[in-house]
């Protein structure tokens, strides 16, 4: 019922956005939200238009279809038949749980389907010596032993408040199959810290949080406390090392 009620809503306010006339070309994607996170949402397009105007809408709701803020960019592009790329940016809001983005783009202009891309922004990496100095975390470690957590595809971090922290909404499928979100283990091995080591650095600085449940079907996914999620957050300020999927999870 919730998914129906915000499905209304989104679709009402496709329809606000499109009311300045007939829309030839539109794409839409929905995914989730993680707390503190940016994303750059973006699409490929061509025409031979001289002047195509297109449009990127962004509608923000929290987990009960609350309808929470949008965002729109207009752009004109002048058509060479070649693959162009609009983007836009989503910033997640307090008790924001999932965006739906919508390309449009009036008759005329072809938009590539396979090529919208949903990416993480990265800040780039503070300074060596405040890593040295232990003032900048470079990755996450989640310690669940004790508690039966699964190894799965697609693990989830949430907060005892419900919020959404890191779920890897960004990751490729080439990544998911060839690295996962998570790295897995009882201890913190040398070949486990790696994945908490960016590249171009020789120290490993991890922020380590305590699951205090698990949680989903199968149970592959941890709840942490809210002062655990706000430290993470904290910590992305600096330097956002979930945007590079360098997360462990100590298991039994």
């Amino acid at each position: 019922m919730k998914l129906c009620k915000t499905a209304a809503i989104l679709f009402l306010l496709v329809l606000v956005a499109a009311a300045g006339g007939a829309q030839a070309a539109e794409f839409s994607r929905t995914f989730l939200l993680e707390a503190g996170a940016r994303y750059e949402v973006s699409v490929r397009i061509r025409t031979s238009l001289q002047d195509a105007p297109t449009l990127a809408s962004v509608y923000i709701h929290s987990e009960h279809g609350q309808y929470l803020r949008s965002t729109q960019l207009s752009r004109s592009l002048a058509g060479s038949q070649e693959w162009q790329q609009i983007s836009t940016i989503v910033t997640a809001p307090p008790g924001a749980t999932h965006a739906t983005v919508v390309f449009t783009a009036p008759e005329g202009v072809e938009m590539e389907w396979d090529e919208f891309n949903i990416r993480r922004i990265q800040l780039d990496l503070a300074d060596e010596v405040l890593i040295e100095q232990g003032l900048v975390y470079t990755g996450l470690i989640v310690d669940a032993r004790g508690l039966g957590l699964q190894r799965g595809m697609s693990p989830r971090i949430y907060s005892q408040s419900g919020q959404l922290v890191y779920a890897g909404v960004a990751v490729s499928y080439e990544f998911l199959q060839q690295a996962g979100i998570v790295s897995y283990g009882q201890e913190l091995s040398p070949e486990l810290l790696k994945r908490i080591q960016p590249k171009g650095t020789v120290k490993v600085s991890p922020l380590v949080v305590r699951a205090l449940e698990v949680t989903g079907s199968p149970e592959t996914s941890v709840v942490i406390s809210d002062d655990d999620a706000q430290a993470i957050l904290d910590a992305l300020e600096v330097y956002d090392f979930l945007a590079e999927y360098s997360v462990v999870f100590l298991i039994d």
